[in-house]
């Protein structure tokens, strides 16, 4: 159960995370561009959101490796499910940012 439970946190976690992200970047499609100038870090944020994106899920496939290779947790079939569960979800999640930076 220990296994489920870290990466049921890390799951609210990355939602958190997402959301975070999702909201600075509506706030900008709403204000108008008046220069150069905002075009510009406009164009840093959205890398820097990947950025934290991409080391946030790094980290959460570290610790589901280091789950998997834990010895007092000897149930096969529920690491399995339990990775299979995160890898649909990470999945999802790529195809959504995939579809929001097109």
């Amino acid at each position: 159960m220990e296994l489920k439970d870290v990466i049921l946190s890390t799951l609210e976690e990355l939602e958190h995370t997402k959301e975070d992200s999702i909201s600075p970047a509506q706030e900008k499609s709403s204000v108008p561009e008046t220069s150069n100038e905002s075009s510009g870090a406009a164009s840093l944020s959205p890398s820097h959101n990947e950025e934290l994106y991409l080391k946030n899920m790094r980290e959460r496939i570290h610790v589901l490796f280091e789950g998997f290779q834990s010895p007092n947790n000897a149930n096969i079939e529920a690491k399995v499910d339990l990775t299979l569960n995160f890898l649909e979800y990470l999945l999802s999640t790529i195809e959504t940012r995939l579809k929001e930076i097109k």
